[in-house]
């Protein structure tokens, strides 16, 4: 039994499934260090859930942010969403859309993680070391691909073992939303 002050909301649901989905994502991307065109296509899901947890964490602090947190969540959700459409290119083959998807999209949307994690450790609701681990998501993400490198080369698709601190970001901000109170006004 949870306590009363634990809540398992959706965005909660959304940051285990997200975490659950770069975990093994990250895992088989190591298991089997060949690129895999299917990964680009599966990334979509625990890349899209990512965006709506942070969103979970943006309504349980958006009374003691200002625009800074907008700013951020906006750079995120455009991140995300130029990723996305480069993942779309790379499973069609459409050429174009490929620079989109590496390193267009993950540059906007470390640049939103950092403007969003800075509003987090200000608004004080979370754990500051939450609002590290968030700003610093995308940074450590590509470290972890680069320190892998040694066993699995690096990719600029198809691969996916650096996600593997995507997973853990989401585990953490999933847990801390299970404490947190959602401000729905």
């Amino acid at each position: 039994m949870t306590p009363s002050s634990e809540k398992l909301t959706p965005f909660a649901v959304a940051g285990a499934v997200s975490a659950a989905g770069w975990f093994g994502l990250g895992a088989e991307s190591v298991a089997r260090p060949e690129p895999a065109d299917f990964r680009d296509a599966l990334v979509l899901v625990p890349w899209t859930l990512l965006t709506v947890t942070l969103l979970g964490v943006h309504l349980a602090q958006r009374d003691r942010t200002g625009r800074g947190a907008v700013a951020g969540l906006a750079l995120i959700v455009t991140g995300a969403a130029v990723s996305i459409a480069g993942n779309v290119g790379l499973v069609l083959g459409t050429e174009v859309l490929v620079l989109l998807s590496f390193p267009v999209g993950p540059l906007v949307f470390c640049a939103g993680l950092v403007a969003f994690g800075v509003a987090t450790w200000r608004a004080g609701v979370f754990p500051r070391w939450l609002a590290v681990v968030i700003g610093t998501s995308q940074v450590m993400t590509t470290g972890l691909g680069v320190a892998w490198s040694a066993w699995v080369p690096v990719s600029d698709h198809g691969s996916y073992t650096g996600g593997l601190w995507h997973g853990v970001t989401m585990l953490a901000v999933a847990v801390s939303l299970r404490r947190a109170r959602l401000v729905t006004s």
